[in-house]
């Protein structure tokens, strides 16, 4: 496949079905300002490739190139639905009409009446309001089958809703029950299914896998949007452990193979005239099950935005738009589909804030049908939607705690704080006692973090997560015995989780006394 010229000469008037001459050097100028350290961007357009280039650095020393490989993030999630629908296609599954738990008898809610109910779509359109319980997944080591054991004990609202609920585990489900009902692992089943049949060959799974190729991208963040955009990165690593929720965000590419991917399904499943996917099941997945916006927004988009199964959809100045981004330790992508027009843009960056991700594609697309210039994508709503991820970011790691109380201190010595806190749903927290400090550390495969305490039985730390953190609180219940029996885990914008003592104290080297 060969690229063919972006534009016509600077002398010649541009007209529509092309792009600007000078495309790369705009691009440049927008990762520059956007605080981007290094980024890929690819536009294929009737079959075409029509741009594709690399920008910045990829790690501290080389370029960043079209080629280089990066996680996708929850991209994954429009392979795994895309995936399960040849297993349909075989009549191997079905959509909406076998409770999931028939293929994977391991998956229970509390509610069994819900467990009885809820099918693939269900699962793939984000509406099982399952509560997070990113504890027990986050580096565990029990297989994927049997997290999933735990989920009858999360605390689930059993309505379902037509309001889009975010959930990687639910992904995770849906690609266990693939699996199962395959008769391979996920992994070797989208392998076998889509990445071959594609010529997908720079697309795999896991951070550890990419590792061994010669060009893929290191992750980046910044302490603020003025330190990125001065250059100023601070680098982040590699996620070595195998991700449990792979399904939902585990698969690494480049946007040569994203575009490729997405003409694709664009074209409903052909490959050079011949058909490789399922038609039938390509359209389920581009049908709108739940609401991820539905209020009104810019007229340049639809007054509400769906999701199907794996793809948010829209439209952009009356041109439908079928489209996902992906974010994952210090990664953003994102891939957009424009049907109608035979157009699919791709972009990665290797930082973990970045709105340019999501708008570049309004960009190319105003440039390349000479629409009316309403916003500007580049340097005006990137700049200022990725200014409100920094700010967001900080207000995270500070918290949403009620007021502080001076000079409460703590009911019980801080010793006696120490022990094992489960939920079954949730996993374990360990509060550890260091005596050489006299300090208690919260600890746990993913964290090993110090308490402040804030007043009375409440604690506070600050949870880090390769370049992500945000503060938790930490509430101490003390029983009538006047021991202390429970904490309750505090984070804005999720449900309080009490987790019950269950051992006896540790010692700083987490051994019981």
């Amino acid at each position: 496949m060969q690229i063919r010229t972006a534009a016509p000469s600077p002398n010649q008037a541009r007209t529509k079905d092309t792009l600007p001459a000078d495309l790369s050097t705009v691009l440049e100028k927008a990762r520059i300002e956007n605080g981007i350290p290094g980024m890929s961007v690819a536009v294929m357009y009737k079959g075409e490739l029509l741009f594709a280039d690399g920008f910045g650095k990829r790690n501290e020393e080389d370029p960043f190139t079209k080629d280089t490989l990066m996680p996708v993030g929850s991209l994954t999630k429009a392979f795994t639905a895309t995936t399960i629908g040849e297993l349909v296609a075989e009549g191997k599954m079905d959509w909406d009409a076998t409770p999931v738990n028939t293929y994977l008898p391991e998956f229970e809610l509390k509610d069994p009446v819900v467990t009885s109910q809820l099918t693939l779509v269900d699962l793939l359109s984000h509406r099982t309001n399952l509560p997070r319980v990113f504890l027990r997944w986050a580096k565990a080591k029990k297989s994927r089958a049997e997290l999933i054991k735990y989920l009858k004990y999360a605390d689930q609202p059993s309505k379902l809703t037509s309001k889009l609920n975010y959930s990687n585990t639910m992904y995770a489900v849906a690609g266990e029950a693939s699996a199962r009902a395959a008769g391979v692992s996920y992994e070797e089943l989208v392998k076998t299914k889509v990445f071959e049949p594609l010529g997908l060959n720079n697309t795999g799974f896991s951070q550890s896998t990419m590792k061994h190729f010669s060009d893929y991208a290191l992750p980046y963040g910044a302490a603020s949007f003025e330190d990125a955009k001065r250059g100023s990165f601070v680098p982040g690593e590699l996620i070595e452990d195998y991700l449990r929720d792979a399904p939902a965000g585990d698969i690494y590419s480049n946007v040569l193979d994203l575009v490729r991917w997405g003409r694709v399904v664009l074209k409903g499943g052909e490959v050079d005239g011949k058909q490789v996917l399922n038609k039938e099941s390509l359209a389920e997945t581009w049908t709108a099950h739940t609401f991820s916006l539905a209020t009104r927004r810019s007229p340049d988009f639809a007054p509400f935005q769906g999701y199907g199964l794996g793809w948010f959809i829209d439209t952009y100045k009356g041109h439908a738009k079928y489209s996902h981004g992906g974010l994952i330790s210090g990664y953003k992508s994102g891939l957009d589909i424009y049907p109608d027009l035979d157009l699919v843009i791709a972009v990665q960056a290797n930082v973990n804030k970045a709105a340019l991700t999501e708008h570049l594609s309004h960009y190319i697309l105003d440039e390349l049908l000479d629409l009316p210039r309403t916003q500007d994508w580049l340097f005006g709503v990137s700049l200022e939607e990725t200014e409100a991820e920094y700010t967001s970011a900080e207000m995270a790691v500070k918290g949403e705690f009620p007021e502080k109380i001076e000079n409460r201190p703590p009911v019980h010595a801080l010793k006696e704080y120490a022990g094992v806190y489960t939920h079954l749903a949730h996993g374990d927290i360990s509060i550890v006692y260091n005596e050489t400090e006299d300090a208690l550390y919260f600890k746990h495969p993913a964290f090993n973090t110090k308490l402040e305490h804030y007043h009375f039985e409440m604690f506070k730390t600050v949870l880090k997560m390769f370049l992500n953190a945000w503060a938790v609180g930490i509430w101490f219940e003390t029983r009538p015995d006047g021991k202390v029996g429970a904490l309750t885990l505090i984070e804005p914008g999720n449900k309080e989780t009490v987790f019950e003592r269950k051992v006896a104290p540790l010692t700083a080297a987490g051994k019981e006394e």
